[in-house]
C-alpha cells in the first residue's frame, strides 16, 4: 500500500474510533454549591431570592480541524433562599453521551425588584468542578422603567435556557415563573407583553423538560402555561 492510502486509511480509523468514543457515556458532575444572598446596600440577606446554576461547555470537536464546536447547557439545578438569604445546592453526578466536559457553572440570581446577576464561577484546579462553599451575591436595587426591567429580566435571566438539560431543567421553573409574574405585573408596552410572554414559554420548556431534538410542543407548551405558570 502507498504511504497515501496508508495515511487515508489510519485517518479513516481514527476518526470512526473518535466518533465512537464520543457516543459513549462518562460521567458528568458538579461539586457541592453554598453562600448567601444579601442587600448591597444595607447588606441584610436577602429571603426567598432564587438562585440557579446552569452547567456548560464547549462540544469537543470529534474531527481533525476542531471547527463547528458550540456550547451547550447540559445540567440546571436552582433553589430559593431562606430567612437568612443562604442557599445550597448539592453535589451532582449523572453518566450522559455528550461529548462535553465537566466544569464550573454559571450562576444566575433573582430577587424581585433587585437587579439579577448572571456570573460565571470560577476553579483554581486547571478547570475541573470545585466547590463553592461560601459565595455571596449582593444585589442592588433595581431603578428603571417598567420596560427595561422586563428587558433585563428577559435578557439577563430568562433567556438562559439549560437546552440539554433533561429533567435538570425542571429545577428552573419556580424561579422562571417568579421572573414571568413580575414582568406580568408591571403592565409595559406591547413588545413588553412579548417578551413577557417569552419568558412563560422558557418556563414551560423548562417544565416540560424538552429536548432540542424533539418537534415544537406547541400545544404542551399552552397547556403548561394555563396550568403551571398564569
Amino acid at each position: 500500500m502507498n504511504p497515501s492510502r496508508k495515511l487515508l486509511a489510519f485517518a479513516a480509523i481514527l476518526f470512526s474510533a473518535t466518533a465512537i468514543a464520543g457516543l459513549l457515556p462518562h460521567r458528568l458532575y458538579g461539586r457541592h454549591l453554598a453562600g448567601q444572598v444579601v442587600d448591597a446596600t444595607t447588606g441584610r440577606p436577602i429571603a426567598g431570592a432564587h438562585v440557579a446554576y446552569l452547567w456548560r461547555s464547549t462540544i469537543n470537536p470529534s474531527g481533525f480541524t476542531g471547527h463547528n464546536s458550540r456550547d451547550i447547557c447540559f445540567h440546571a439545578a436552582a433553589t430559593i433562599t431562606d430567612a437568612l438569604g443562604r442557599f445550597e445546592i448539592p453535589p451532582w453526578s449523572k453518566w450522559e453521551t455528550y461529548d462535553v466536559d465537566s466544569v464550573d457553572p454559571t450562576a444566575l440570581v433573582y430577587a424581585r425588584g433587585y437587579k439579577p446577576i448572571q456570573e460565571p464561577l470560577f476553579s483554581k484546579r486547571g478547570g475541573s468542578p470545585a466547590e463553592h462553599l461560601d459565595e455571596r451575591y449582593a444585589l442592588t436595587p433595581f431603578s428603571g422603567s417598567a420596560d427595561e426591567r422586563v428587558h433585563i429580566l428577559f435578557f439577563g435571566l430568562a433567556n438562559q435556557d439549560c437546552d440539554w438539560g433533561g429533567e435538570s431543567k425542571k429545577s428552573l421553573v419556580p424561579m422562571l415563573k417568579a421572573i414571568y409574574t413580575e414582568a406580568h405585573s408591571l403592565h409595559g408596552s406591547q413588545e413588553s407583553s412579548k417578551i413577557t410572554e417569552a419568558i412563560a414559554e422558557v418556563a414551560a420548556d423548562a417544565g416540560l423538560a424538552i429536548s432540542p431534538n424533539k418537534p415544537a410542543a406547541d400545544a404542551e407548551i399552552k397547556a403548561f402555561i394555563a396550568e403551571h405558570i398564569r
